[in-house]
């Protein structure tokens, strides 16, 4: 591995680093939020990618609720998943950005469908995934630095 490829590995690596400590200051315990919004609404569509978190968007509103990824892997089988679409739910909401909200509690008719250590769990495997990142590059490098004896 040449000087440039190790540079280039490092400085990803740092980027990691450094997204990861943002995540970390960023997240916060759901009883530690003071910007909680309460929405009722009903579901117009619900937002399934074959990886990361779901979302779902109400009727007349123009903003993305982010979900988490066991609601995913729940709510996102059309086999066996109970239907959302068309249901009025309670969703409690942190505004990301814009348009943007992270939903910490979606209810129907009472019924907790998501709660806030889903989306806590969400986030700090997240913070976690890109310090492991790191630390697989910067091992890599170090790996790849070592001196080569010959027997």
């Amino acid at each position: 591995m040449n000087k440039t490829a190790k540079i280039i590995l490092l400085l990803l690596a740092s980027l990691f680093v450094f997204l990861g400590i943002k995540s970390y200051q960023h997240s916060k315990p759901y009883a530690e939020l003071t910007n909680i919004q309460t929405i009722k609404g009903t579901v117009s569509q619900l937002h399934c990618p074959p990886k990361g978190a779901a979302s779902l968007s109400l009727t007349d509103a123009d903003l993305t609720y982010n979900l988490s990824i066991k609601f995913r892997t729940d709510y996102c089988d059309e086999k066996k998943s109970p239907v959302l679409l068309g249901k009025e739910v309670t969703v409690q909401s942190v505004q990301v950005n814009g348009s943007f909200y992270q939903v910490y509690q979606l209810e129907d008719n009472g019924q907790v469908i998501l709660n806030p250590s889903d989306v806590e769990a969400d986030q700090s495997s997240a913070t976690l995934g890109l310090f492991f990142l790191a630390f697989l590059l910067i091992t890599l490098v170090a790996y790849k630095s070592r001196p080569v004896s010959n027997k």
